[in-house]
């Protein structure tokens, strides 16, 4: 029994000292041993690799003149529309002029039977005779002193009445005809040979296509750009395009859509243009320097302030707030930005402002010249 109990006690500090001494030695061999050489080796290109500039995608751009229009649809409208009405009555005995017709100021258009016009203005003017030799009969009398001076005014008032009546059938008579306002067109015809035309009947619709109208409707934003003179360009349905001068500005918006009318002058000397085509109105209001970019390389700074992350010459980053101009389909009109400038395209979110880095460029460029 004592025997086990010593054997028993040897195997225990042998193998103490056996765990022990195993300890000890990988201690001593990873301070020193091969394994740590290696280790060391390892991890020295990893803080190498580090400590490296990180590499982004640039691209170099340059600033284009942009211009800042307003564009609107409208229509065409012709620039005056009068309808010529009867001054008096009477029936239609003669067309002069049909829808489609164009016509010059003053061209007769219809004209009116005179009816019993003529002999009324025929015993006008004689009872205009008899008052003119009894007003200079009074005149002498009076001279001689055979009659008063209240005699050669009553004579004079009836001269005077005798000419005004033979005057109101020359009007009456001049009204039968019917004229052109203006130069321009017939848009339609409102009566036929035979019909009966009472005063205040319309008898044709005269229209002037020459200037021609293009009008529209801009909005509260954009009314306060526009104004009186300015320039702006007409693009028709079928692709025609005029010059024309904006002449009228709404002071007042339209209550049912909060919009102000606006109307270009546009000439139309061959009258190609017609009245009621639909058009397009661009009015450029502005001219300034943008870089047009894709959306993907905006980023916010940690205040929230939109804008781009650029390469200065130090290839250091450099965050520049931007101004978001204009948006199309495939990019955005940037401004606030130097003239030329080498913008991160790719890594902008992963490099900080004021981190060096190592640019590298690709030949694609983001560059639109399209709407300069």
């Amino acid at each position: 029994m004592r025997r086990s109990i010593i054997t028993a006690l040897i195997l225990a500090v042998l193998g103490i000292g056996w765990i022990a001494s195993g300890q000890f030695g990988t201690d001593d061999a990873a301070d020193a041993g091969p394994g740590a050489a290696n280790s060391n080796v390892a991890s020295a290109p990893l803080k190498q690799t580090a400590r490296l500039p990180m590499q982004v995608r640039v691209a170099d751009l340059k600033a284009v003149m942009r211009s800042e229009r307003v564009d609107v649809t409208g229509r065409t409208e012709a620039s005056r529309t009068v309808q010529i009405r009867a001054q008096t009555y009477g029936q239609v005995r003669q067309l002069l002029r049909e829808r489609g017709d164009t016509v010059e100021k003053g061209a007769p258009i219809a004209r009116l039977h005179l009816d019993d016009r003529g002999a009324k203005l025929a015993e006008a003017k004689a009872s205009l005779r008899q008052r003119e030799i009894e007003y200079k009969a009074a005149q002498s009398l009076k001279e001689k002193g055979f009659r008063s001076e209240t005699d050669e005014a009553a004579a004079q008032a009836r001269l005077d009445g005798a000419r005004a009546v033979v005057e109101q059938m020359e009007i009456d008579i001049a009204r039968t005809t019917f004229r052109a306002p203006f130069d321009g067109m017939i848009d339609s015809g409102h009566i036929e040979l035979g019909d009966y035309v009472a005063v205040g009947d319309i008898t044709a619709t005269v229209v002037d296509l020459d200037p021609l109208l293009v009008v529209g409707n801009v909005s509260e934003r954009q009314v306060n750009s526009l104004h009186e003179g300015m320039p702006g360009i007409v693009r028709l349905i079928d692709g025609t395009e005029r010059d024309g001068i904006i002449r009228f500005v709404a002071p007042v918006a339209e209550p049912s859509t909060r919009t102000y009318r606006i109307e270009l002058e546009v000439h139309n000397a061959d009258v190609a243009i017609r009245a009621g085509l639909t058009a397009k109105i661009e009015v450029p209001v502005s001219e300034s320097a943008a870089h047009f970019v894709t959306p993907s390389t905006l980023t916010l700074n940690d205040d929230g302030v939109i804008g781009v992350k650029i390469v200065t010459a130090d290839n250091l980053v450099s965050f520049r707030p931007v101004e978001i101009i204009a948006d199309e389909p495939d990019g955005v009109w940037l401004g606030g930005l130097p003239e030329s400038i080498r913008l991160i395209t790719v890594g902008q979110e992963f490099v900080l402002d004021g981190e060096r880095v190592e640019p590298f460029a690709v030949s694609a460029r983001i560059v639109k010249a399209d709407n300069i």
